[in-house]
């Protein structure tokens, strides 16, 4: 009896190190995937600080299943990725699974069907690919014996859902014509691709656009060298740095953490609401921090073109300064959509030239032209040769300026700030250059000589006063009559001048 014990105790010792040693292994490569290995529920890969964990998960209240990425770390679980977002698993059987060629596999065992699979972005021959899941929350596939983070065969970072993570770039690949944009989830109980997306439209000098569908909803752009001309609010700040690259190969946005201990992200919701969130340990929760659309006039071309929004304004929608309301009717019942047009109409006569107008959210970018390495008087010149150029400005204002940004046709989605804005220079007939208060927001002037009152001519007097009525005339003093109008949009008072200087050029006022 004593002998058949023996073996049996020594078959059992020996099962028992057999079985440790295999969770020992599978621990230590808990943050990879190899070759012909299968994920399956309840397993998962995590990421070599414990930062952030691949496996299955299900969505609040839902029946469906995913693969996804999320914080590890965080008991308020937050998904950061989701590859089959579009193709749910109704089952528990789902297994994911690296092939020998590099490309991520997901079937539905039960049904034995494919629900979703990567690609090979690589141009290489594969040899011995491995699946890793890195600090950055990024899962990429390379060559067991190379980590070639810059170009691997696949990564989740090429294929964003609705945030963006620190080291993640939003935009393009010129070289391969990849674009790498975020769309928020459809619910918070369903991460299928919704209504709004969020990404760098490089038609014309790039900008980054907030869209709803196929309709723009709100406009961060373009970058001037220090951010984005209408994100004011994105600043140099302790958590993290930011930075825009723009060259023949790469267009894209990008920032990267300055404390790695810190968690931060830029999600894009459900009802299309951008937040940059902040996780505090103190309350337990995701804090928001900034929130890009803040008011009405971040609503995309609220004021039509030639319009300018100003929060600080009631109404918010003025006409720039040398334009008047192409609809004065629905210009008074606040119905701002028509825009403005000149006061002056452009006749590209060789004395046309350009007004500055300062503090502002650049115009629509789309179906511009600039040059990165021009000066502004070389942008000016090429500007004013173009009778189609209606204005230009640096695309670059950080130093002492640089490069050249050309805008044609209607200037739309401008707003004006008290402070900090971009400077435009928008063409002007001859008449109209220097005329003082088109310079937007323009610094005060501090000299009672720098001060020059407007010249009208008498079409203007005539129309601006009723003919000359006397229920606009307020008096008459030893220069000339005087006369309240309304002018312009607004209520000016005039003093007409009937002196021998001015009787050669019809008679003028000032306002």
């Amino acid at each position: 009896m004593e002998e058949r014990r023996v073996p049996k105790t020594r078959l059992i010792f020996g099962f028992l190190g057999v079985l440790y040693a295999s969770i020992t292994s599978t621990h230590a490569a808990a943050h990879t995937i190899s070759a012909n290995q299968t994920l399956r529920y309840n397993e998962t890969i995590v990421s070599p600080q414990e930062t952030f964990e691949l496996g299955f998960f299900s969505p609040p209240n839902s029946m469906n299943h995913y693969i996804g990425i999320w914080y590890k770390k965080i008991s308020n679980r937050t998904v950061v990725w989701v590859a089959n977002r579009d193709r749910p698993l109704t089952n528990t059987s789902g297994e994911l699974t690296l092939t020998l060629q590099g490309v991520l596999v997901l079937r539905d065992a039960t049904m034995g069907k494919v629900v979703w699979l990567s690609t090979n972005s690589s141009s290489k021959i594969v040899r011995n690919p491995i699946g890793q899941l890195l600090d950055t929350g990024n899962f990429i596939i390379h060559e067991e014996d190379e980590i070639n983070q810059e170009n691997p065969i696949w990564q989740s970072f090429d294929l964003m859902t609705d945030t963006l993570l620190p080291e993640m770039k939003v935009g393009w690949n010129l070289v391969t014509r990849t674009e790498r944009h975020y769309t928020s989830w459809k619910s918070v109980e369903d991460p299928a691709s919704g209504e709004f997306s969020y990404s760098i439209d490089i038609r014309g000098y790039p900008q980054l656009i907030l869209r709803d569908g196929a309709k723009i909803r709100f406009r961060a752009g373009p970058w001037n060298g220090l951010r984005f001309s209408g994100a004011f609010n994105l600043k140099p700040n302790i958590i993290y740095n930011f930075t825009f690259v723009l060259n023949q190969r790469e267009i894209y946005y990008q920032y990267n953490l300055i404390n790695s201990s810190v968690y931060t992200r830029l999600v894009l919701k459900p009802n299309g609401r951008l937040e940059r969130l902040l996780w505090v340990d103190s309350i337990n929760d995701w804090n928001i921090i900034l929130a890009p659309e803040s008011d009405i006039c971040d609503r995309y071309e609220v004021c039509g073109p030639f319009g300018s929004c100003n929060i600080d304004n009631t109404p918010v929608c003025e006409c720039l300064k040398g334009f008047e309301p192409k609809s004065p009717d629905q210009w008074r019942v606040a119905d701002w959509s028509q825009g403005c047009r000149r006061t002056i109409p452009l006749d590209c006569e060789p004395g046309e030239g350009f007004n500055k107008y300062s503090n502002l959210k650049l115009p629509d970018t789309r179906g511009s032209w600039y040059n990165q390495t021009m000066s502004l008087v070389e942008c000016e010149k090429i500007c004013k040769s173009n009778c189609s150029c209606t204005a230009y400005t640096n695309s670059n204002i950080s130093g002492t300026g640089s490069g050249c940004l050309l805008w044609y046709g209607d200037l739309v989605d401008i707003r004006t700030v008290p402070q900090n804005g971009d400077t435009l220079y928008i063409r002007v007939p001859h008449s109209e250059i220097g005329r003082p208060g088109n310079e937007n927001n323009s610094e005060n002037r501090s000299s009672d000589e720098d001060f020059e009152l407007p010249l009208f001519g008498l079409s203007v007097i005539l129309e601006a006063t009723n003919n000359f009525s006397l229920n606009n005339k307020l008096g008459e003093g030893g220069f000339g009559p005087v006369y309240k109008v309304f002018y312009d949009y607004m209520t000016f008072y005039v003093l007409v001048s009937s002196s021998s200087e001015t009787q050669d050029q019809s008679e003028r006022m000032v306002l």
